[in-house]
């Protein structure tokens, strides 16, 4: 949402109609706005955005009415408009459609899949097909929506390499926006894995000093080519370095970004008792008074017990947020001066 404000909210984007938080109370990733046509490369533009949909909206209490004769010409109208609208505003080429919905092999859905592929003069695909069209109820009406690129946007071109674990490039993008630092701050990654935070922060800010490091030489050759193929190269370095033990000076950073083993697909629960004290304790030494420590991670409890009590850090924000399947944490800590 900051970054929609920040790079929308003087356009008639937000003036017009402004954006609206949709889904679970809580969960704030999916936004619906009305665009005008002069905003919608804006949009797609956006880094921390994981995917753009066009919202098409039937009041129908079944599928099956949206195959009714009517209907179902305005549904084909209405989606290959989206698709017009996208090819021109981003260069899309879409080669199949894939319908994705509850029941999506029922005859209904597949009648529906075939109506809508007709309409735009592509396959079906119902596996890799990347025009993707998603149908679901919503109160009394069903909603389609339309991913207006082939790919997300999270997908990011420059990343070449992947590491067990790794973030979705959005979601790091967002973690600098909530961070706030200041311009041209000195940044440090610990766990660096494939370089996904130092890189999105290094390309939103192109005088920011990274530094990024990690314990296994593979991962820091991973974020190396990713850094090489995002073009940060020359700003971001890479070292092998113990997220326990900084190089760093005392009060030296602006900005701490991270990322820390969550002890499913990298790490241990048991080792992460002994990691994550260490690595707060290394972040409090090396951020200025007034630095921020922006991070994510599904050691909540962990998390919680160490935050708990008087200390170094004070909680500038924390929510939950959706990310491949897990309902992770992400909190910005600021640090305290020594007279707090």
């Amino acid at each position: 949402m900051r970054e929609l404000h920040a790079r929308l909210g003087g356009g008639s984007a937000l003036r017009r109609d402004p954006a609206r938080v949709l889904g679970r109370p809580g969960r704030e990733d999916a936004v619906a706005l009305r665009v005008p046509r002069p905003s919608l490369a804006a949009v797609h533009d956006l880094r921390t955005v994981v995917a753009v949909q066009r919202v098409l909206r039937y009041p129908v209490p079944r599928p099956k009415a949206l195959l009714g004769d009517a209907l179902r010409r305005q549904l084909a109208g209405d989606v290959v408009e989206a698709v017009t609208d996208a090819t021109a505003v981003t260069g899309a080429s879409f080669t199949a459609l894939r319908l994705e919905a509850a029941g999506r092999d029922s005859e209904v859905m597949r009648r529906l899949a075939a109506a809508l592929a007709e309409a735009v003069g592509l396959p079906v695909d119902g596996n890799d097909g990347d025009l993707v069209v998603r149908a679901r109820p919503e109160a009394d009406d069903w909603v389609l929506l339309v991913r207006t690129t082939p790919r997300p946007l999270a997908t990011r071109p420059w990343r070449v390499c992947d590491r067990p674990g790794g973030l979705n490039a959005s979601l790091a993008a967002a973690l600098g926006w909530l961070a706030s630092p200041p311009a041209g701050p000195r940044v440090a990654n610990p766990f660096v894995g494939s370089g996904t935070l130092a890189i999105e922060l290094a390309l939103a800010d192109r005088r920011a000093e990274v530094v990024g490091f990690d314990l296994d030489p593979e991962a820091v050759a991973c974020a190396g080519r990713n850094a090489t193929a995002a073009g940060v190269a020359g700003r971001v370095r890479l070292e092998e370095g113990d997220a326990a033990a900084w190089r760093q000076a005392d009060a030296s950073l602006d900005l701490v970004l991270a990322d820390p083993p969550w002890g499913d697909a990298v790490g241990s629960r048991a080792t992460n008792r002994a990691l994550y004290p260490a690595f707060l304790a290394e972040a409090a030494r090396c951020l200025r008074p007034g630095g921020r420590l922006a991070w994510v991670t599904h050691e909540i409890e962990l998390t919680r017990a160490l935050l708990a009590g008087p200390g170094p850090w004070r909680v500038v924000d924390e929510r939950r947020v959706w990310h491949g399947g897990h309902h992770p944490w992400v909190m910005v800590l600021e640090r305290r001066s020594r007279r707090d």
